[in-house]
């Protein structure tokens, strides 16, 4: 008999008597069995693109799935929004990835996060350059002196940190000299190949002793820093450079940092004209408030050249205390209360100075000497030592106000090794080994751990620079 929806009868289903196919509509089994596998492919089929969308999101609102439970053309045609064919689409927008940027040191808290390295004087009397001479001190070709191996040791650090930046205390002599000791000091230049060679990014060179050769002393270092692609800030041979912050790029793509530099005399010498050096002069002095507009200016300069962190330095002239003097901390609250400056660092002083946070900002008033000669006068035993330090800063690049400073990581250091002169880290994993001996080794390292924490610092955000144990914690990752 007839169904009542006018199909054929299936299966069980008898037609009526005499009732007949309409011509051309007889199957075959073998027909049969095809049209069966066909729908039984096109269920497969459908299954695979609901799932394959499900998996993909684009199932995954309310509606959606009820148009998955009804996978006839009428229960999408019901469930689709307005405007919609009702066919599952496999084919969906996927966000970009976040690029992240953690730079070189270790744990960085924050999508981007970029680190420097800062040290101390690099201050270089005849006692200390003639170590280092080589067959002929006259030769105009570099190989006057070669003071690759006194840098050497720091490679490790740099490489464990993103950017670095050394201070130059005294202008360099031409080739060939002629040279030139304490008090009005012309260094071999070579001392900036070898500045290049173990890889500092930047210099500072606003100290005391910036005006010992004038106008063409600066314009003969800054030339060579120019010349070795280290960049510089403090002292400028046009008033249009000194004008200008110094920003640097993290070269992992994190951060951009801004460096501004100021010492607080010139040894009695007055720059002529005094845009040529930077100065950071005391309370008493009628340029105080000027400089100190100056530095704040560079800083806003560099925010809107695109600066992440924008950092202070500067440089003293009091020597061999472990304390910070009136001037240091007058000088260097003073520029941490404008709130332009994310971290502040003192040198000059030729000696480690303790580490403070005020008014929100982190302040290591003195970092000593990174290489000099040794000092056999009594009281003046801080002049062989000095402290490196790797600060870490964290936030979003290119977002400001998201930056913070969230590690400090400290390092004392010698200036020899095994009675010949080097960089020598003392740390308390010493990867070079002892500098001057055990014993001397570990008071030295101690009466620094002390000076630094003097003022109670964090010990969460100040620690020691540990750099093996740093390395196995990597490696294990």
């Amino acid at each position: 008999m007839s169904r009542a929806d006018g199909r054929p009868p299936q299966g069980g289903e008898h037609r009526a008597p005499g009732t007949h196919r309409a011509p051309g509509t007889r199957r075959t089994k073998g027909a049969r069995r095809t049209i069966a596998a066909l729908a039984a492919a096109v269920a497969v089929a459908l299954v695979i693109v609901v799932t394959v969308a499900w998996t993909r999101g684009g199932l995954g609102s309310a509606s959606s799935q009820g148009a998955g439970a009804n996978a006839g053309a009428g229960a999408n045609a019901a469930t689709s929004p307005a405007g919609s064919t009702g066919e599952i689409s496999r084919t969906q927008s996927v966000p970009d990835p976040v690029q992240t940027h953690p730079g070189n040191a270790p744990d960085c808290p924050d999508t981007d996060c970029v680190s420097v390295l800062f040290n101390g004087d690099l201050l270089f009397h005849q006692r200390l350059w003639q170590n280092f001479a080589g067959p002929d001190t006259s030769a105009t070709d570099g190989t006057a002196f070669d003071f690759d191996p006194l840098f050497e040791p720091m490679k490790r650090y740099m490489a464990a940190t993103d950017l670095s930046v050394c201070n130059f205390e005294t202008p360099v002599a031409p080739r060939g000299g002629p040279y030139a000791d304490y008090p009005v000091f012309n260094i071999p230049p070579e001392v900036v190949d070898a500045a290049q060679h173990v890889g500092y990014t930047a210099c500072t060179t606003a100290t005391n002793h910036s005006w010992d050769r004038g106008a063409e002393g600066i314009a003969r270092l800054t030339g060579m820093l120019d010349a070795a692609g280290i960049r510089h800030t403090g002292a400028y041979t046009t008033e249009a450079a000194s004008t200008q912050p110094m920003v640097l790029d993290s070269p992992t793509g994190g951060g951009k940092v801004a460096v501004v530099a100021g010492t607080s005399a010139l040894n009695g010498y007055k720059a002529d004209p005094d845009w040529m050096v930077d100065q950071l002069r005391g309370t008493g002095d009628s340029h105080h408030q000027s400089d100190i507009d100056r530095a704040v200016a560079k800083a806003k300069a560099a925010r809107e050249q695109g600066a992440d962190i924008v950092v202070a330095t500067t440089h003293s002239v009091t020597e061999y205390i472990d304390y910070a003097d009136s001037w240091q901390v007058s000088e260097m609250h003073a520029l941490a209360d404008t709130g332009a400056f994310d971290f502040i660092y003192g040198t000059g002083s030729h000696s480690a100075q303790p580490i403070e946070y005020y008014n929100g900002t982190w302040i290591v008033y003195g970092l000593g000497n990174a290489v000099t000669v040794t000092s056999s006068i009594p009281g003046h035993e801080s002049n062989n030592q000095g402290v490196t330090i790797r600060v870490q800063f964290a936030g979003k690049k290119g977002q400001a106000s998201s930056w913070r400073l969230n590690r400090i990581d400290w390092l004392p250091t010698a200036s020899v090794r095994q009675g010949q002169y080097r960089w020598c880290p003392l740390a308390e994993d010493r990867p070079d080994g002892a500098c001057w001996g055990d014993d001397q080794d570990a008071q030295v390292r101690q009466r620094i751990h002390d000076v630094l924490y003097r003022n109670n610092p964090d010990p969460n955000v100040v620690r020691e620079w540990k750099i093996t144990e740093e390395a196995a914690a990597s490696s294990s990752k």
